[in-house]
């Protein structure tokens, strides 16, 4: 039960600081550092972004954080996207948790087999800041979701 005797502004803050404790996380998996800090700038403000940038660390990072959507790089070396996209889903609590690939390469066959293998969607890097937001708050519920649905 919250302390009703603190004063509103207080209290406000307080409450404000705890939803701040409470952001969905992402985790971001790219050997690019210029890529996961450029998506860690852009989503950051309303998520905790977490960033890996060697994907066969994917196992031991799952064990200690749980993400609330993935955002992979297709082409990496030591682990495709689909082969990581096959280990995060072989975790139970990943079997349904959105993913999103972020690829240079502009075929449709990449966005057929990603979606073959369980991703929910796919964009073509470099994207736009206010595509990805987009393309994130249409799989994670949260302020952005509303604000683009206003937009369109």
């Amino acid at each position: 039960m919250p302390d009703m005797s603190l004063p509103l502004k207080e209290f406000s803050e307080r409450l404000d600081e705890k939803e701040q404790n409470h952001k969905k996380i992402i985790l971001a998996v790219d050997d690019s550092p210029v890529i996961l800090k450029s998506v860690s700038s852009v989503l950051s403000d309303v998520y905790k972004v977490y960033m890996l940038s060697n994907p066969t660390k994917i196992e031991i990072t799952l064990k200690k954080i749980i993400p609330d959507l993935f955002l992979l790089d297709y082409q990496m070396p030591g682990i495709n996207g689909f082969e990581l996209i096959q280990i995060i889903r072989s975790f139970k609590e990943h079997k349904n948790t959105p993913v999103i690939f972020l690829t240079s390469m502009r075929t449709p066959n990449i966005l057929t087999a990603a979606i073959a293998l369980g991703a929910s969607d796919c964009l073509v890097k470099p994207c736009n800041p206010d595509v990805l937001r987009k393309k994130v708050a249409r799989y994670i519920d949260d302020p952005y979701s509303t604000l683009f649905e206003k937009m369109e």
